[in-house]
C-alpha cells in the first residue's frame, strides 16, 4: 500500500471556481449598479461646486416643477411626457462639442423631472441611420428637422425646434439651458392661444403650400408652438372673436375697409389686444387711419438697396441693421447674427407727425444700409433717388408699438400691441427657413401673445485649472508615484524569496 501523502492537486480546480465566481459576481455587481444609476429614480446628486454650474438655475429647477404639476397624473403615464430628441445629423467637430455639453445638460432636466416620482423628462437621439423610426415620427408629426437643428423638444402634438444657433452665442458661449427652459415653458402650456388670421383681402392662405402666397409653414410652426391657427373675415364678422389672442395680416391684396379698420380699432384699444400687419410695397391696405393712431407711418414707396454687402447671392435683400436699445423682437436676430430676407420692402417708421401720446412707445426696429432710399414712383427706371420725394437711408422696415393701458380701460396695466413690417414675403413659404425670417415671425407671436418668457440666465463658463509645477514638484511626483512602488516590489521580492528558501 503507497504511503499517505499530502496532495493539493485536487483543491485547485475548487479555488479557480471560486476566482472565477467572485469575478462573474464582481462584473454582475458593477453592471447592475451602473444600470440602477441610469435610471433616475436611483440618483441622488450634490453639487458641491462654488457656483453650483453642474446645476440648473433655480429660474429653470422651478420651471421644471411648474411642469411637472401639469404632466399627467397616474402611474407610468407621464413617463415621457416630455421628449428630448438630440439630432445626431451634423458630425462636424463643432457640433459634437455641443452636442456633447447638451447630453450633460438634458440629464440635469431628467434628474430634476424626477423629484417628485416618476421623471417625465426624456432624452434620445436620432439621426445618420441611429433612430430612425422615431425621426420619422418626428418629421411626420411636427416637420422634418433640417441640418441646423441640434435639438427638439416635444410634448403632445407641441414641438420646438432648436438650432446650433440658439444653443451658442455669437461670443461661442454655451446657453443650452436658457434654449431649453424657453422651450419648455413653451411647449408645456395648457390652454393654446388662438391666432386669427384675417382673409378676403387675398391675403396669404394659412394653409396653402404655394411657394409665394402660401403659408402653410409658419401655420405649422404656429401650431407647433402651442396656437391655434384660425381664419377671420372682418367684412362679415360683428367683432373680433372674444378668444383672440392676436390678429395676423399677411399681405392684404386690397385695402380693409372702414368697418373693418372700426373692428381692428377697438380691439386694439377697448380690449387691449394684439395685432400683427405685414404690408407689401405697391398695395393699397386702406389701414391709414388705424396705423396713425399708433404713431406709425407706411408710406408706399419700395426699398432700394445699392449695397452689395446688404444682398443674398439670389438677389434678395438681408436687412441686418437692428435697433441698439434691446428689444424683445429683435433679441433673436441679434443674438444668433440672423438677417431678414426679403426682395421686397416698403418703409414701416414711426409717424414723426404724430400728436404726442404718454400712453405710447413706437420702436424702429429693422434697418437697411445709409446707401439705400424709400422709392416712392415705383416705375422709374434704373431706380435712382429722389431728395424731393424719395426716403433717404437708413430707411426703417419694421416698427412696434405699445400702450402703457387701453384707453379706455382707466386702469394700469399692459396695452394693446401693434408691430408692422413692410413685407409679407419673410411669412411666405418660399423665405420662411431664410436667415432669421422664422424665428422673427414666431418670436413676433410669442411677444404679442405675452408668451416670450424668454428667461435671462447667464452663460455656463467652463472650469479652467492650471498647473504650475517646479522641479522640485517633479522629484516630489517621482518619489511618491516611483520609488514608493519599486521599493514595495523590492520588499515584496524579498520576502518572497526568503519564503522559498525556507
Amino acid at each position: 500500500m503507497a504511503p499517505l501523502r499530502d496532495d493539493f492537486g485536487a483543491v485547485r480546480p475548487v479555488r479557480r471556481l471560486n476566482r472565477a465566481t467572485q469575478a462573474i459576481l464582481a462584473i454582475a455587481l458593477a453592471l447592475v449598479v451602473n444600470f440602477l444609476a441610469s435610471l433616475p429614480e436611483f440618483r441622488v446628486r450634490q453639487d458641491i461646486t462654488a457656483n453650483r454650474r453642474h446645476s440648473l438655475a433655480a429660474e429653470s429647477a422651478e420651471t421644471v416643477r411648474a411642469a411637472g404639476r401639469r404632466s399627467p397624473v397616474g402611474i407610468g403615464r407621464n413617463k415621457g411626457w416630455v421628449k428630448a430628441v438630440v439630432v445626431t445629423t451634423d458630425k462636424s467637430d463643432a457640433a459634437q462639442a455641443i452636442r456633447a455639453r447638451l447630453f450633460k445638460l438634458l440629464d440635469s432636466y431628467v434628474v430634476e423631472s424626477s423629484r417628485d416620482g416618476a421623471a417625465w423628462f426624456s432624452v434620445a437621439n436620432a439621426g445618420d441611420g441611429r433612430n430612425a423610426p422615431l425621426l420619422s415620427e418626428l418629421a411626420a408629426r411636427h416637420g422634418p428637422p433640417d441640418a441646423t437643428i441640434a435639438l427638439v423638444l416635444s410634448c403632445g402634438t407641441r414641438a420646438k425646434y432648436i438650432s446650433y444657433r440658439e444653443l451658442v452665442t455669437t461670443g461661442g458661449s454655451f446657453r443650452g439651458e436658457e434654449a431649453i427652459t424657453s422651450a419648455l415653458i413653451e411647449i408645456t402650456e395648457d390652454k393654446a392661444a388662438v391666432c386669427y388670421v384675417t382673409r378676403g383681402h387675398g391675403e396669404l392662405g394659412v394653409e396653402d403650400a404655394s411657394p409665394a402666397r402660401g403659408m402653410s409653414l409658419l401655420s405649422r410652426q404656429l401650431r407647433n408652438r402651442n396656437f391655434e391657427v384660425k381664419q377671420l373675415d372682418l367684412a362679415t364678422s360683428t367683432e373680433i372673436p372674444r378668444d383672440a389672442a392676436m390678429v395676423l395680416i399677411a399681405g392684404p391684396l386690397t385695402p380693409f375697409s372702414v368697418k373693418e379698420n372700426a373692428h381692428l380699432r377697438n380691439y386694439l384699444y377697448e380690449r387691449n389686444g394684439r395685432v400683427l400687419a405685414l404690408l407689401d410695397p405697391g398695395r393699397e391696405h386702406g389701414l391709414e387711419p388705424l396705423l396713425t393712431e399708433w404713431a406709425i407711418f407706411t408710406p408706399d414707396a419700395e426699398l432700394q438697396e445699392p449695397d452689395a454687402s446688404r444682398r443674398t447671392t439670389d438677389g434678395d435683400i438681408a436687412l441686418r441693421r437692428l435697433e441698439e436699445r434691446p428689444h424683445p423682437l429683435t433679441k433673436v436676430l441679434k443674438d444668433q447674427d440672423l438677417p431678414l430676407i426679403a426682395s421686397r420692402l416698403r418703409p414701416a417708421r414711426f409717424d414723426e407727425a404724430s400728436a404726442p401720446d404718454s400712453t405710447l412707445g413706437v420702436w424702429q426696429l429693422v434697418f437697411s444700409s445709409d446707401k439705400a432710399w424709400g422709392q416712392t414712383d415705383q416705375s422709374r427706371r434704373p431706380p435712382r433717388f429722389d431728395p424731393a420725394r424719395d426716403q433717404p437711408g437708413p430707411v426703417c422696415l419694421v416698427a412696434a408699438a405699445e400702450r402703457a393701458t387701453g384707453i379706455r380701460k382707466g386702469v394700469g396695466g399692459a396695452g394693446g400691441r401693434l408691430v408692422v413690417v413692410g413685407s409679407s414675403e419673410i411669412a411666405a413659404n418660399l423665405r420662411l427657413n431664410r436667415g432669421g425670417n422664422r424665428s422673427f415671425m414666431t418670436q413676433c407671436a410669442a411677444w404679442l401673445t405675452d408668451r416670450d418668457r424668454a428667461v435671462s440666465l447667464p452663460a455656463r463658463t467652463e472650469g479652467e485649472y492650471q498647473l504650475n509645477a517646479t522641479a522640485a514638484d517633479f522629484w516630489a511626483l517621482a518619489i511618491r508615484f516611483l520609488c514608493v512602488p519599486l521599493v514595495v516590489l523590492a520588499l515584496g521580492l524579498a520576502v518572497s524569496v526568503w519564503r522559498r528558501r525556507s
